[in-house]
């Protein structure tokens, strides 16, 4: 189990964040394609349980993550992660538990290397974000470093910044 603290941020100019995370010491892997399924119940935002399958580097990843009650300004979850043999099964798995709303997306994700935090560049078809995760006081000190202190911090979900995308979508649709 692991806890997981991030934030994120919108990204309109990726280039400069690139540029800022080379300047800060940053080294960058070789961007990679991830599909991520998560998995939804009647009542899985009440319990704060949300199960996920996710394809990555040739494996498949179950993963749990449990919402902390508590409210922050960081997007927080206990995470508890194994690898699994069969994407297929797993879906099967987790369907048979209860959690029978499946959400599939896809993302091209980009990983920096930075010596106590994680940097990710993910580009979504709703929009490209970078994620900052560690300690809090770690975050805190990127967050300064690359100049985003008044930058809008985002907590949610990619599945919940992807409802944002849709409903905004669907109002301008309307008109």
């Amino acid at each position: 189990m692991t806890n997981e603290i991030e934030i994120k941020f919108k990204l309109d100019r990726v280039d400069n964040t690139r540029a800022k995370l080379l300047n800060i010491g940053g080294v960058p892997k070789k961007p990679y394609k991830q599909t991520t399924y998560g998995f939804f119940s009647k009542d899985s935002i009440e319990k704060g349980v949300f199960p996920r399958i996710r394809n990555e580097h040739g494996k498949t990843v179950f993963t749990v993550k449990v919402k902390t009650r508590k409210k922050t300004k960081y997007f927080e979850r206990k995470e508890y992660s194994v690898e699994i043999a069969s994407t297929e099964d797993g879906i099967n798995i987790i369907k048979s538990m209860g959690y029978n709303q499946v959400r599939t997306f896809k993302k091209i994700r980009e990983e920096w290397e930075f010596k106590d935090i994680k940097v990710v560049l993910d580009k979504l078809y709703f929009g490209t974000y970078m994620e900052i995760e560690g300690s809090k006081d770690g975050i805190e000190r990127m967050v300064k470093k690359l100049g985003f202190k008044n930058k809008e911090r985002i907590i949610k979900a990619y599945l919940g910044l992807e409802d944002d995308y849709l409903e905004l979508k669907n109002k301008i649709n309307q008109k």
